[in-house]
């Protein structure tokens, strides 16, 4: 009887519980939906400043995947192989020039890769219409000198000086007046006043010259165009001719710069009369030979170096070259090559070279150099 009762007693105990706990589940589940109501309205509520989330703009947070965009183009890097093209021999000026740059580059950036390509030919014009060819492409670059200004003027050819992206120039190469240290002048204006002799008795100067229709060429007719006297300018094939030339007494004088008579004048063979850029070169084998201004002589045409990149390539691109090249003069390749060459530093980035060409190298080129050429 007993066990019957409470058999019978123990589903109502168990529905009693059940109902006690429904009931507070109901009570708990109201309480956190009061909750959700409650931050539903500070969300929505528009005192706060926040608009509201039903009214959210799709697309507000175009602008941030943007500026991320924009950030990534800024920071562009060169992908896989980099080509410096030398529009000459391996072994000469603007050989050394190139690979001086890439050694630098690679110093500063040692994951950047490069190699050196030589395309000669047409005293540069092969190098450059191949790179011209490269338009758009920031993984090529050139090693650049006068030539770039030189063959639009003297040759028929598909690019101008302004066609390229300009990375910049950094330094000058100045020509000297140098005669045998044996000879009977030991500065400028006793040579002047010789000369000035020469030419009334018709029997002018010998001046050598190592290429026709040059830059030094171009020095020497400006120094005699200045100073009033006549020079004969003798066209020879290279230093290599024009510097034994002197010392055999074929000339009386020839046109050096300061890495191509280093030898001699460290051996006392030549003497160093007169330098043709704006300021004395801080070296000691020319620290004490005066520059044309100090005679009052216009005659400043120097050969610079420089870097040039093809036309069209991206802005972020040109920006990252002009960036790196800014640092070149901090590298110990620069420092190398500034020692062996023996160059007049002067850094134009970008645009600025192109300006510098524009003002000053062109005007003080050019007009002479059409008159010489038109004067033999």
């Amino acid at each position: 009887m007993r066990d019957d009762q409470h058999r019978r007693a123990l589903p109502r105990w168990r529905w009693l519980a059940a109902v006690s706990l429904m009931a507070a589940l109901t009570v708990l589940v109201a309480a956190c939906e009061a909750d959700e109501a409650a931050d539903d309205d500070v969300d929505d509520d528009p005192a706060e400043g926040d608009e509201p989330d039903d009214d959210a703009d799709p697309d507000e947070e175009e602008p941030d995947d943007d500026s991320d965009d924009d950030e990534a183009a800024g920071d562009w890097e060169p992908e896989g192989e980099v080509t410096m093209i030398v529009p000459f021999a391996a072994g000469g000026g603007s050989d050394l020039l190139g690979r001086a740059i890439v050694e630098a580059f690679e110093e500063l950036e040692p994951d950047l890769d490069f190699v050196v390509e030589n395309l000669t030919g047409g005293s540069g014009a092969v190098g450059y219409a191949s790179f011209l060819e490269q338009e758009g492409d920031p993984h090529y670059l050139l090693a650049a000198e006068v030539m770039r200004s030189m063959l639009p003027f003297v040759e028929e050819v598909p690019f101008d000086y302004d066609t390229w992206t300009d990375v910049g120039m950094f330094a000058e190469d100045v020509g000297y007046i140098v005669v045998d240290a044996d000879s009977e002048w030991d500065d400028i204006e006793e040579f002047i006043e010789d000369a000035e002799e020469a030419t009334e008795a018709g029997e002018p100067l010998r001046v050598g010259v190592p290429a026709a229709a040059g830059v030094d060429e171009l020095t020497v007719f400006q120094l005699a165009q200045e100073a009033g006297v006549e020079f004969e300018r003798p066209v020879y094939d290279g230093t290599g001719e024009t510097n034994p030339a002197l010392l055999a007494g074929d000339i009386d004088a020839t046109v050096v710069n300061p890495s191509d008579g280093r030898d001699e004048l460290e051996a006392g063979e030549f003497r160093a009369l007169v330098g043709f850029g704006t300021d004395r070169l801080d070296e000691e084998l020319f620290e004490d030979v005066p520059v044309a201004p100090e005679q009052d002589w216009e005659v400043t045409a120097t050969k610079y170096r420089g870097l040039i990149a093809p036309p069209g390539i991206p802005e972020e691109a040109e920006q990252y070259w002009v960036d790196l090249f800014e640092q070149f003069p901090e590298t110990e390749a620069y420092d190398n090559y500034m020692s062996e060459a023996l160059l007049a530093e002067n850094m134009q980035l970008g645009g600025d070279w192109r300006q510098w060409l524009e003002d000053e190298w062109h005007p003080a080129v050019f007009d002479d150099l059409e008159e010489m050429t038109g004067d033999d």
